[in-house]
């Protein structure tokens, strides 16, 4: 192996002034998929120097150059990946062998901090972060440990629903998040009239239940007698107020939202500038008709600023509704009938 080490140890020497960006332990495990694929890489080609000879082929494109910690640990612990490479292949990992028991960088999936005691969050079935999500730094003594959720799902554990879902079952294991109807940013249902607020680009439409209304049946609550209208009351002033959602026509409420040469758009939630197609009396506009017209066709008269006008207009074309002054579109040709 002296002339792996030699490899390995220039590969060292020239990146020891590289930028440390990634942790010792995922370092180790770019270094472990590295070995792991030159190895299937290389299982059917025959080396003159046997075993050896492959695993120095291996290390030596095994790391990428920047990668400072894969290349440090590959230096440090050659003669433990040739211990593996001869004799634990078939028994035992290499990230557990290489990375958690002798360079003793990693911690076993699902464990984290410094002496690997920490363990990730988990609900009583050992299901991390409620299968809902990621440990953050699972088996990494520098990871954090904390869950990134995935989806609809929320939380520190990942138990909870995020914004536009509610939760449609849910017990100490299992969460089911369901998505809210269109324009709810959080709800009680999938019902588009039980919203609780309203997504962006979306406004409250209407309360379900009239404020009159909700003022009688507060009144009624309070005339009735014994601890069973006092419970009532209570749930009735606990309720949470659903309101029904519609969608905001930017391109109607606001204005300049798009640049000369597009219009506005309104779509569900939001908006869009698209490109004008001109008149066919336009050669250059900033909208789709005759009346947005920067210049006209040849032929064609600017009657009024940006407004193109053909002969059609004076001609007996437009009695005959063969051509709409309004757009400076010709109009489908109707169906002549000719008597016989």
């Amino acid at each position: 192996m002296d002339f792996c080490k030699l490899v390995l140890v220039l590969a060292f020497i020239g990146l020891s002034c590289g930028t440390e960006t990634k942790s010792p332990c995922q370092g180790c495990k770019d270094l472990v998929d590295g070995i792991l694929k030159g190895l299937d890489q290389t299982k059917n080609k025959n080396f003159e120097g046997g075993d050896t000879a492959r695993l120095v082929e291996v290390l030596e494109s095994a790391c990428d150059k920047d990668n400072f910690r894969c290349n440090e640990i590959a230096a440090e612990r050659e003669d433990d990946i040739e211990t593996w490479y001869k004799t634990m292949q078939d028994s035992k990992s290499l990230q557990e062998f290489l990375c958690v028991e002798k360079a003793e960088v990693c911690c076993l999936e699902g464990k984290f901090g410094e002496n690997c005691e920490e363990s990730c969050p988990a609900n009583e079935n050992g299901d991390i972060c409620f299968g809902n999500g990621k440990c953050e730094g699972s088996g990494d003594k520098q990871g954090s440990g904390t869950c990134v959720c995935e989806g609809a799902y929320a939380g520190d554990l990942c138990n909870e629903c995020g914004p536009r879902h509610f939760k449609g079952f849910g017990n100490d294991t299992y969460t089911m998040c369901t998505p809210c109807a269109n324009g709810c940013e959080t709800c009680l249902s999938a019902n588009d009239t039980d919203c609780l607020t309203c997504a962006a680009g979306y406004r409250v439409e209407k309360a379900s239940e009239p404020a009159e209304k909700k003022e009688a049946e507060k009144k009624d609550a309070e005339k009735k007698e014994g601890e069973e209208g006092e419970a009532a009351a209570v749930e009735e002033e606990e309720k949470p107020l659903t309101v029904s959602c519609t969608d905001v026509n930017e391109c109607v409420e606001q204005s300049d939202l798009c640049p000369v040469g597009e219009y506005c758009a309104n779509t569900e939630g939001s908006y869009s500038c698209e490109p004008w197609k001109c008149s066919p009396i336009c050669t250059r506009c900033y909208g789709p008709t005759n009346r947005h017209c920067f210049e006209c066709i040849q032929g064609a008269i600017m009657r009024a600023p940006f407004i193109c006008q053909g002969s059609e207009c004076s001609s007996a074309a437009v009695a005959n509704k063969m051509f709409n002054c309004a757009t400076g579109n010709a109009n489908p040709s109707p169906l002549l009938l000719t008597s016989s």
